[in-house]
């Protein structure tokens, strides 16, 4: 009966029990024995965390192949399990020490990946984008619909909310509130609905992936990091998710296009989490060029292991 090394991290953290969890499963080096997606997709299950990655054996020193899966379907990336898979691959693996990695290889491209602090074990990826500021905005009636009780802190009626995508399939509406006391009355979303794809909400040629609800205040004084912060949370339907980086990554692209200076690096300090006991630390650095088109996103965090073991092989 085979059997596969795998580890758990919580990502977006350098505390246990924080963060984002993420399983980590090695392949094996041995191609013939090689999973079929549906047998990658059976462990993702039987995990039953928001992403499970699979690592590819090493077939160049300078690179790692993962597999990136929810448990609804393969994706080709996503925020958490990006900077679990540098992290452990940059600070943590046992052959770390002195490690050569500069890239991950997933189904979106390669990430250029390296260490910001040794110290911390902050790591960084550049990630892709290609982005867009949708021409609809999201109404408040519709989000008031699916998060009523959010009601009290909308007196006007005239408000509306934008839709962006940082790559095509991953989008989000960015909803600002006004304080903490209104994050926290954030619930999730009533009867799990999603916001459609379908229909008018995203330009023409945009309409796949999900549309995620990213709630956010500015500016909020944070003892932890003793600066101040942007604190979110992000709901899809019936879920609610400690770090979202494609989301962080969204929202800064978002406000750096709208609000920054051109030729500049904007740096953002997004918190998630703190609702649900588990806080995350997620850092966005987005540089815009002369034409204040966006030159890099480069998503920034850390993670800790939490767990390691063998799992069996699905047979099927």
């Amino acid at each position: 009966m085979t059997q596969l090394r795998f580890v758990t991290l919580d990502v977006f953290t350098s505390k246990p029990y924080s963060g984002n969890p993420l399983a980590v499963v090695f392949l094996p080096e041995d191609e013939s024995q090689a999973l079929t997606q549906r047998q990658k997709h059976q462990m993702t299950l039987e995990f039953n965390l928001s992403e499970t990655i699979f690592v590819h054996p090493v077939r160049e020193e300078s690179k790692r192949k993962i597999d990136i899966f929810t448990i609804e379907c393969e994706i080709p990336f996503a925020g958490h399990p990006t900077i679990g898979a540098a992290t452990w691959f940059l600070c943590q693996a046992p052959e770390a020490a002195g490690s050569r990695v500069t890239t991950l290889i997933t189904k979106s491209g390669e990430i250029p990946i390296s260490i910001q602090d040794q110290a911390t074990q902050f790591v960084a990826a550049q990630i892709a984008h290609n982005t867009r500021i949708h021409a609809a905005r999201f109404p408040l009636q519709e989000m008031l619909r699916l998060h009523s009780t959010l009601a009290p802190f909308f007196p006007q009626s005239d408000v509306s909310f934008p839709l962006f995508s940082i790559v095509n399939g991953m989008s989000q509406t960015f909803i600002e509130l006004p304080s903490l006391e209104a994050l926290a009355a954030v619930p999730l979303a009533a009867g799990g609905q999603l916001v459609p794809v379908e229909g008018n909400y995203l330009d023409e040629g945009w309409r796949s992936g999900l549309i995620c609800v990213y709630f956010f205040v500015r500016d909020v004084e944070d003892s932890v990091m003793n600066q101040k912060v942007i604190r979110t949370r992000m709901m899809l339907g019936g879920l609610e998710d400690p770090a979202t980086g494609s989301s962080a990554s969204g929202l800064a692209a978002y406000l750096t296009l709208t609000e920054g200076q051109a030729g500049k690096e904007h740096r953002y300090h997004f918190v998630q989490g703190v609702e649900m006991n588990r806080r995350s630390d997620i850092g966005v650095n987005v540089t815009l060029d002369g034409n204040k088109k966006i030159e890099q996103v480069v998503l920034t965090g850390t993670a800790v292991q939490v767990s390691e073991g063998k799992m069996v092989v699905p047979d099927v």
